[in-house]
């Protein structure tokens, strides 16, 4: 029994053994790949992000070359415009305008330093107490006073009235066991009993019998219904993705643009007419 019970149990610890490395084996080989792939579409999005940046860095720096390009001819279109402006100066200041409002008042100051002691008053004047007025409340009523000496003994009194019954003990515990006592004279005869009921009662099943031999073999029955057609199959697993196609090249920088027009000439309409002496 002992060796049988040793058997079940290492049978047991080896099937679950088995189950728990096949397991793990399906796991590996299931996660890896996945692994992998996930890390490959990582890295071919970010490879696409470096390449957009790169495409975008490009194109500033054209972007910036045509703005220098354009700024030096700002420049110089706008020395050859100044050359063509007016020579209207600016008036005088006008008068002064009303007062404003009181602006809000501003914190407060430091502290000044204390000043000077002042001199003693004189003997004869300094306060008494008539000078003072004051309406005290009455003072609180103080603590109690340590105990006195203990008095002197009393006379004796007289004696007391009686005091009242007592209440019953309790139970004593029980005495005890007398001798036993002489046996007593025999008793009448009493009337005779009922006569006794038959009575049917059921017998327990006995034990099955012996199998008996086995029987000839039946007709062949009559053929089924054929059956309905089976239910459509499940989908089955998506395909493995397919390999990243190559990074397009980089474009050529465009050619620089043509510089633009210039720009219409300033005029004198934003000038004040010319004041003249009276007499002209």
């Amino acid at each position: 029994m002992v060796d049988l019970k040793e058997n079940q149990a290492m049978k047991k610890f080896a099937f679950f053994g088995i189950a728990a490395s096949t397991v793990a084996t399906l796991t590996v080989i299931l996660t890896v790949p996945m692994l992998c792939l996930y890390m490959q579409n990582i890295q071919s999005g970010l490879q696409d992000d470096l390449n957009f940046c790169k495409s975008r860095t490009d194109s500033l720096r054209g972007e910036y070359a045509n703005l220098r390009a354009s700024s030096q001819q700002r420049g110089k279109r706008a020395a050859a415009s100044a050359e063509k402006c007016c020579s209207c100066g600016t008036g005088a200041a006008g008068p002064a305008g009303p007062p404003g409002d009181d602006g809000e008042p501003g914190p407060d100051g430091t502290p000044g330093k204390p000043g000077n002691n002042g001199e003693d008053a004189k003997p004869d004047q300094l306060p008494t107490p008539e000078d003072f007025c004051y309406n005290c409340a009455p003072s609180p009523v103080g603590p109690p006073g340590p105990p006195g000496p203990k008095g002197a003994d009393g006379d004796l009194g007289g004696p007391g009235e009686p005091g009242p019954a007592g209440r019953p003990g309790n139970k004593g515990a029980p005495g005890p066991v007398g001798p036993a006592g002489a046996d007593g004279e025999p008793g009448e005869t009493g009337p005779s009993g009922a006569p006794g009921v038959q009575r049917n009662v059921a017998s327990p099943v006995g034990e099955p019998g012996e199998p008996g031999e086995v029987g000839e073999p039946g007709e062949p029955g009559a053929d089924g219904r054929p059956g309905q057609p089976g239910r459509q199959g499940a989908q089955g697993k998506p395909g493995e993705n397919g390999k990243d196609g190559e990074n397009g090249k980089d474009a050529e920088d465009g050619e620089p643009g043509k510089p633009g027009e210039p720009g219409p000439t300033g005029s004198c309409d934003h000038c004040p007419p010319p004041r003249t002496a009276p007499g002209y």
